[in-house]
């Protein structure tokens, strides 16, 4: 198993590990009253009291109408929405209200005892009753149905007693949602235990956030470096739309920085989030996938777009039911339309495999937390887990593929390079050959016929015409025709490779003038240039080092006399030239000088400086100049 595969099994075990309570066994139930007085509350973990509640349907019940005893009759129901309920035929409608009733036994004998009740938001709006008081109302309940007012907050409740019995009555009445009833899991603990296990709920949140977080700014960054990768830009808001989900889902972490908001707000702000989404989704794959248009699918997601985002207008009975099919429809529109992309372009959908996971994880992970909420069973901690599995995968796959995309570019590059060094060296060479055959020849036909002239004349006639000045004119022009030709056949060879170009041009240079010459590049130095590329972008720098290497070899051999030593340095990312030369006399200082100044002008360019030191008759040149970091380095091989 690989070190990614371990991560991921860590992160699926923990998430699991986090439901840190328990349901009762069947065992426990009792038929009136839940005997939990041996249970040791400071060292369990929550009870989850989600079982055999007596419901009473259509009726708002107050503790004093259980003065005599439970109500005869009474169905014994599961703590889910009434929605769900099969006790008759007929299903119980969404809109209504009904009254939930608990008793526990929750210790042996009569003492002091402080437990705290921990319950997710209800459909819609509750009152809750322990042993005859009113200790909280969330929302607004009432049986004038058009009085009811919907609260979507966690609740906490502090119990403080020396009873030895627990009387619980729920409240709970619904107008708007599809769903009606209580939800999720009732839980009761000691206040250490049940903070205990709201820090795990809240961990969770806070680190699935904080990687999301970094992944959206990491890809933000990302796409203001590099404009024209907008799929980095799309996936960035996606994420966001995810941040701005999390505080809401689960343990409400909003509240804690912020007041809370009404039901009718949250229901609304997280419809526009969604829609955001799917239109930022929708987008990213249009853009990943940018050779392949696909409008009609585009269209599809922008105009269920634009009538999802009246919903909210429509009147609030009808509007969840709305919100839902949107969800449901284009979640499935976007998996399909992801997976076809995926198998049609399979070759050039780079990251395949993450791509795969990542759709594969949001599916499972969105459609279970669905049909968990739509059954009345928290789902938000399973909708923020495939948040996070669904944006790690991504981000691997979208590396995957901007690494193709700059491998392929420096390909490419690469290959264009070789094509235009092989098309410049054609073109070089038929140059070459062009002026070796017509200009070469024809100054060679003029020099032999110039001989020939010269041998018929006597030397008066010579010297009156100046045949012997024009033939040495004409060896000279020959002798400058053949550098030239020399000289493009350098350039050929530092295109090739710079270090042994730029010593051959030097060597035949100095060689013609009957000068000795040392050449010595550090290990560093042919490293450096082994590892580079001459390519269109790049071939300034390398030129302007050559012509400068080039003057300078002029200078010597103009001013200089003797071995010319060359020492080539290359270090901490800065070159270092170091030329020495006997000076034929001291007078030549001022001569000298002067010189440097077209070797300056190309240092200009290089970012470079120089230092020239004349001692003794010796004349050394220091060069030093930065190397180019917008130059790829290549492998070499």
């Amino acid at each position: 198993m690989n070190s990614f595969s371990k991560i991921i099994f860590i992160l699926m075990f923990s998430f699991l590990s986090l439901d840190c309570y328990r349901n009762l066994d069947p065992s426990d139930q009792g038929d009136s009253i839940l005997d939990l007085s041996n249970v040791d509350w400071e060292t369990n973990v929550p009870l989850n009291l989600a079982s055999n509640w007596d419901f009473y349907w259509n009726e708002l019940l107050e503790p004093s109408d259980f003065e005599m005893g439970s109500l005869p009759n009474v169905p014994v129901v599961e703590f889910r929405p009434w929605t769900n309920l099969e006790i008759t035929k007929e299903k119980f409608p969404a809109k209504g209200y009904a009254t939930y009733r608990k008793k526990i036994k929750i210790q042996k004998k009569v003492g002091s005892i402080h437990l705290e009740i921990y319950f997710s938001h209800l459909y819609s709006a509750c009152k809750v009753y322990l042993n005859g008081k009113l200790v909280i109302e969330k929302g607004k309940v009432s049986s004038d149905t058009s009085q009811i007012l919907p609260d979507r907050t966690n609740t906490t409740i502090e119990i403080e007693s020396n009873q030895e019995e627990l009387e619980i009555i729920l409240q709970i009445a619904n107008t708007t949602f599809y769903h009606g009833g209580p939800r999720s899991e009732f839980l009761i603990a000691s206040p250490k235990q049940m903070l205990l296990f709201k820090n795990k709920s809240l961990l969770v949140e806070i680190f699935v956030f904080g990687l999301i977080f970094g992944s959206a700014l990491y890809h933000l960054f990302f796409y203001f470096i590099n404009r024209k990768q907008k799929s980095f830009l799309y996936f960035a808001f996606v994420c966001i739309t995810f941040l701005i989900r999390i505080p809401f889902l689960n343990s409400k972490s909003y509240e804690l920085f912020l007041p809370v908001l009404s039901f009718e707000f949250q229901t609304n702000l997280l419809h526009y989030v969604n829609i955001a989404t799917f239109l930022f989704s929708i987008s990213f794959l249009s853009e990943l996938f940018k050779p392949y248009d696909y409008p009609f699918v585009r269209f599809t997601f922008y105009f269920g777009a634009l009538l999802a985002s009246f919903t909210p207008f429509a009147p609030v009975s009808i509007q969840h039911y709305f919100n839902l099919i949107y969800i449901i429809t284009f979640l499935v529109l976007f998996l399909v339309f992801s997976i076809f992309l995926l198998i049609k372009h399979k070759k050039e959908a780079q990251g395949f495999y993450f791509m795969a996971m990542a759709l594969f994880s949001l599916a499972v992970f969105c459609f279970l937390a669905i049909s968990l909420n739509y059954y009345g069973v928290q789902g938000g901690l399973y909708l923020i887990i495939g948040y996070l599995f669904y944006v790690v995968f991504q981000s691997v796959s979208l590396s995957q593929y901007f690494a193709f995309a700059i491998e392929s570019r420096a390909n490419i590059e690469m290959k264009l390079h070789e094509e235009s060094l092989i098309a410049l060296s054609k073109q070089r060479a038929e140059m070459q050959l062009m002026v070796h055959d017509q200009l070469g020849a024809n100054l060679t036909d003029l020099k032999v016929y110039v001989e020939r002239q010269m041998s018929g004349l006597d030397e008066s006639l010579k010297e009156r015409i100046n045949l012997e000045q024009i033939n040495q004119r004409v060896i000279s022009i020959i002798q400058s025709l053949r550098n030239q030709l020399l000289y493009i056949e350098d350039l050929n060879l530092i295109f090739e490779n710079f270090v042994t170009g730029i010593q051959l041009t030097l060597l035949r240079r100095y060689s013609d003038v009957g000068r000795e010459f040392e050449f010595v590049p550090t290990t560093e130095f042919v490293r450096y240039f082994s590892q580079i590329r001459i390519i269109g972008k790049n071939q300034s720098f390398f030129l302007n080092i050559f012509y400068m290497l080039y003057e300078v070899c002029t200078n010597d051999i103009k001013y200089g006399t003797g071995e010319s030593v060359w020492n080539l340095h290359y270090a901490n990312g800065e070159f270092l030239i170091n030329q020495k030369n006997l000076i034929r006399n001291s007078e030549l200082i001022v001569q000298v000088n002067p010189e440097l100044k077209s070797i300056k002008q190309r240092l200009v360019q290089l970012k470079g400086r120089l230092h020239v030191q004349i001692e003794a008759g010796i004349y050394e040149l220091k060069i030093y100049f930065p190397e180019d970091r917008s130059i790829p380095h290549f492998l070499a091989f």
